[in-house]
Order: structure tokens, then C-alpha cells, then sequence
């Protein structure tokens, strides 16, 4: 992440199966700022996607992005919560 006076607690991380627009997509809907291809700034947030590649998973084809998410402890859990609750599948 860029800013380092953001603070970060070990509980910020998603690896999500989640294609890449609509990440995108969800994002710049809340209103985030597109800082770069992988960094957008929302609400004090800060929020890296990446894509992720786990060697020890054979690759299917199931898009995986890893999303880092710095700021204040409660408005960081508040975001991933949203985004848990948006993204959630029941596997259709």
C-alpha cells in the first residue's frame, strides 16, 4: 500500500473470486477514487486489488483478487463486511 500512516491490523485481507470489473464496479458505485490500476481511495480507506495466484491450487479458470484494505480498525471491518454481504454466493 502507498500511504504507510494508514493503519493496518492483521484482519484486512480478502481473497475473493470476484471478477475484476465488478470489484471495480462496486467500488467506483460506493464512490472511490481510482488512484491507480490497483489502488482506490473511499471514505479514510485505502484499497489495493490485486490479482492472486496461489501455487498450491490447481488453476480452474475461477478469477482470484487479493483485497488489502488500510484505514481506521472499525471503518476497514465496516467495509469488509459491505463487501462480504455483496459478493456473498450460495455457489450458483
Amino acid at each position: 500500500m502507498s500511504n504507510s500512516n494508514l493503519f493496518t491490523y492483521k484482519n484486512n485481507k480478502i481473497i475473493s473470486a470476484v471478477p475484476a470489473a465488478d470489484i471495480e464496479a462496486y467500488l467506483t458505485g460506493l464512490g472511490a477514487t481510482k488512484e491507480t490500476d490497483q489502488i482506490y481511495t473511499y471514505a479514510g480507506l485505502e484499497i489495493e486489488v490485486v490479482p492472486y495466484n496461489d501455487d498450491s491450487l490447481p488453476d480452474i479458470g475461477v478469477p482470484r483478487h487479493l483485497i488489502t484494505v488500510c484505514g481506521d480498525k472499525t471503518e476497514t471491518e465496516d467495509f469488509l463486511t459491505a463487501f462480504r454481504f455483496k459478493f456473498m454466493s450460495a455457489g450458483g
